[in-house]
C-alpha cells in the first residue's frame, strides 16, 4: 500500500463515529482529485475539506459562519466558499491564472467534511506549462497536508502532498 492510500484510508476511517470538537481534531488534511478533461477542455476538481477547519478559515477571511452540515447554510455560502477557494486553490497556464467556477458542494455522509466541486475551463496545447497551487488551510495549521491525485492525461497520473513549504506542482503538456 503506498503512502497516499495509507493516508487516505486513515483519513476516511479515523473520524468515523467520533463526536469531535475543534480542540480534539486529530489530523489536518484535505483530499483533492484533479482531472484534465480533454473533451470538455477543462480541469475538474473535487476537494474534500473538514468542515470545522474550513469554518475557522472562512472566519479568518472575515466572512460569517457558513453553517455547512447544519441544514441551514448561510444564504451566501456559495459566494464565500468560491471566494476562499479562488484565493487558496488555483491553476495557471503559462503564468495566466484560470478562473474557477464552483459547480457545487455536498456534505459528507458523516457530516465532518464537505466536497467542493470546481471547474476551470482551459484549452491547452503542447508545450504549455500548467501550475497547480493548493494552499487550502495551509496558513491555518502547521501540520496541514493537502493530498492530491492529479491526472493530466490518460497516461499521466501522479500523487502529491502539499504542505506549507511545498504547495504547488507543475506539468508541461
Amino acid at each position: 500500500m503506498n503512502i497516499l492510500n495509507l493516508l487516505v484510508s486513515w483519513y476516511l476511517i479515523a473520524p468515523s463515529g467520533i463526536n469531535q470538537s475543534v480542540e480534539s481534531h486529530p489530523i489536518h488534511v484535505s483530499i483533492c482529485e484533479l482531472r484534465y478533461n480533454e473533451a470538455n477542455s477543462s480541469f475538474q476538481v473535487s476537494l474534500k475539506i473538514f468542515i470545522d477547519d474550513l469554518e475557522v478559515a472562512i472566519k479568518k477571511e472575515g466572512y460569517p459562519p457558513l453553517g455547512l452540515g447544519s441544514g441551514t447554510d448561510n444564504e451566501d455560502t456559495q459566494t464565500y466558499l468560491a471566494s476562499y477557494l479562488d484565493k487558496y486553490f488555483y491553476i495557471d497556464i503559462d503564468g495566466k491564472k484560470l478562473t474557477p467556477h464552483l459547480e457545487g458542494k455536498e456534505v459528507s455522509e458523516d457530516f465532518l467534511a464537505v466536497w467542493c466541486y470546481l471547474d476551470f475551463t482551459a484549452t491547452v496545447s503542447r508545450g504549455q506549462k500548467c501550475t497547480i497551487t493548493n494552499r487550502v488551510l495551509l496558513d491555518m495549521y502547521s501540520d496541514q497536508r493537502n493530498i492530491m491525485d492529479i491526472r493530466m492525461s490518460k497516461t499521466q497520473s501522479t500523487h502529491t502532498i502539499f504542505d506549507p513549504f511545498d504547495n504547488s506542482w507543475s506539468y508541461t503538456f
